[in-house]
């Protein structure tokens, strides 16, 4: 953030970001950054200001304007990227992630590949010795839900369809991301692999500037069921752990997802 003197005044001059497919800007500023903090990003506008007992939060765009006061000392902001369940609110605690095209294993082997995953970003204070307090959860991707299995035993799920990828594609950071999905065919036949669901549970998302990534598993067990789970491990070296904003309120929710009804 630059600072300009006019009239003996500081000016704090905004941060303007715009998604660049080539990725010749400097990448996603996540932060965190010093206080005040005047961001624009994507049809977005960010304001963070210190108050003189606390800090006011005020987010535009998107037909919807948000805002908050903390109640608190100084401190840092930064965005991160989230699990895609807060919004709306207790919907689904599932990802269901559709392939644009069959994926086709041989018996008896493990292959990898890469496919993406809807985001939402999480606005947070950061401050020494208390740590980290979110103020507001959002998202740019849109939301779809879909139904895995039966309607009396199935899953309500977050519905994401992605092509199929052997190397990184560039998307949007703040959008979507990469997820490098290992798939081991247990089994002594050809495996034809059409979908994947995971659980919010164990999410383990990473970022950087200009990547927000998992990893995650897909064991084919039979003809008809299949098991995910995530690693914890960035896609690249160097990559941030973002905040895991699921893992403390599902306790009683599997990491890992069982897919009975077919993949």
């Amino acid at each position: 953030m630059k600072k300009t003197e006019k009239s003996g005044v500081k000016e704090i001059q905004p941060i303007t970001w715009t998604y660049d497919s080539e990725q010749k800007n400097e990448g996603f500023p996540w932060g965190p950054h010093k206080l005040p903090l005047n961001m624009y990003f994507e049809g977005f506008s960010l304001v963070v200001e210190n108050l003189e007992q606390g800090i006011y939060y005020r987010r535009d765009g998107r037909d919807a304007c948000v805002e908050k006061t903390m109640l608190t000392e100084k401190g840092n902001v930064l965005l991160s990227p989230v699990e895609p369940f807060h919004r709306p609110v207790g919907i689904s605690t599932h990802l269901l992630v559709e392939f644009d095209r069959q994926v086709v294993i041989e018996p008896r082997s493990t292959r990898s590949i890469l496919v993406t995953f809807p985001l939402e970003l999480a606005c947070a204070v950061k401050k020494q010795g208390t740590g980290t307090h979110v103020l507001e959860i959002f998202s740019l991707s849109r939301t779809k839900f879909t139904l895995y299995g039966s309607i009396r035993n199935g899953l309500i799920c977050k519905y994401w369809k992605s092509s199929v990828y052997h190397s990184i594609p560039k998307v949007n950071p703040i959008e979507q991301g990469v997820m490098q999905l290992s798939i081991q065919n247990t089994s002594s036949r050809w495996v034809e692999l059409n979908k994947a669901a995971f659980s919010a549970q164990g999410m383990k998302i990473y970022y950087s500037p200009y990547l927000v990534s998992m990893k995650a598993t897909i064991k084919i067990i039979n003809d008809f069921s299949a098991e995910t789970n995530f690693l914890d491990e960035p896609l690249k070296k160097g990559m941030n752990k973002a905040f895991e904003q699921f893992t403390a309120r599902l306790i009683s929710l599997p990491a890992k997802t069982v897919m009975e009804e077919g993949y």
